[in-house]
C-alpha cells in the first residue's frame, strides 16, 4: 500500500468515525427544541453522550493526521505544501474541536444550558473550512479531477456565508467533504 493510499484511508477513517458521531442516536440533541428535551436524553443516554464526544474528536484528529500524510505523500509535486499546511489546519482545529467536545462531556448541563466557552467551536470552524479550501487548491495543482478541487475550494467559502448568516454550522458537513478528498487521493495514487 502506498503512502498516499494510507492518507487516503485515514482520512476516510477519521470522517467516518466523526459521522457515526454525528448520525449517532444521542446526537439528535442538537436538534431538541428545549434546554430541558436536551438534558432529558442527554441525561438517560450518558455514556453514549461521551462515546459520541470521543468519536468526535479521534474523527478530526484521525481526519487531520491523514491530511498531514498526504501532504508528506504527495511532497515534490507542485502544492503539496498546501495539503499539508491544510493538515496543520486541520490538526489545530481538531486540538480545539477536541477541548470542546471533553467540556461537552465533563459538563453536559452548560452544554444545555449554553454556557460553555463558544471560541474552540469558532477557531475550529474557521480553521476547518481554510483547510479544505486550501487541500482542494493543492489537488487542483496537482492535477487530481478538477470537480472535487473546485467543490473543496468552493464549499467551504459557501459554509462560511451560511455559517456568518445563521451563526451556527453543522461540523458533518466538512466531514462529507473529507470523504472527497479521501476518494479522490485513494483514487489518485
Amino acid at each position: 500500500m502506498t503512502t498516499l493510499k494510507a492518507a487516503a484511508l485515514a482520512i476516510g477513517v477519521g470522517s467516518a468515525l466523526f459521522l457515526l458521531a454525528a448520525f449517532s442516536p444521542v446526537s439528535r440533541v442538537f436538534g431538541l427544541p428545549s434546554a430541558e428535551a436536551r438534558w432529558q436524553l442527554i441525561s438517560a443516554s450518558r455514556s453514549a453522550w461521551n462515546s459520541s464526544q470521543a468519536l468526535f474528536a479521534a474523527g478530526a484528529i484521525v481526519t487531520a493526521i491523514g491530511t498531514l500524510l498526504a501532504g508528506v505523500a504527495l511532497r515534490g509535486r507542485p502544492a503539496s505544501a498546501a495539503m499539508t499546511g491544510a493538515g496543520i489546519l486541520l490538526l489545530i482545529g481538531a486540538i480545539a474541536w477536541s477541548w470542546s467536545v471533553y467540556l461537552r462531556a465533563l459538563d453536559p448541563r452548560a452544554f444545555v444550558a449554553g454556557t460553555l466557552p463558544g471560541w474552540p467551536f469558532t477557531f475550529y470552524t474557521l480553521l476547518t473550512m481554510a483547510a479544505l479550501a486550501l487541500a482542494g487548491y493543492s489537488l487542483l495543482r496537482m492535477g487530481f479531477p478538477a470537480w472535487s478541487a473546485w467543490l473543496l475550494i468552493g464549499a467551504p467559502f459557501l459554509l462560511l456565508a451560511l455559517y456568518l448568516f445563521f451563526g451556527d454550522m453543522p461540523p458533518f458537513v466538512y466531514y462529507l467533504l473529507a470523504l472527497v478528498l479521501a476518494i479522490v487521493l485513494y483514487r489518485g495514487s
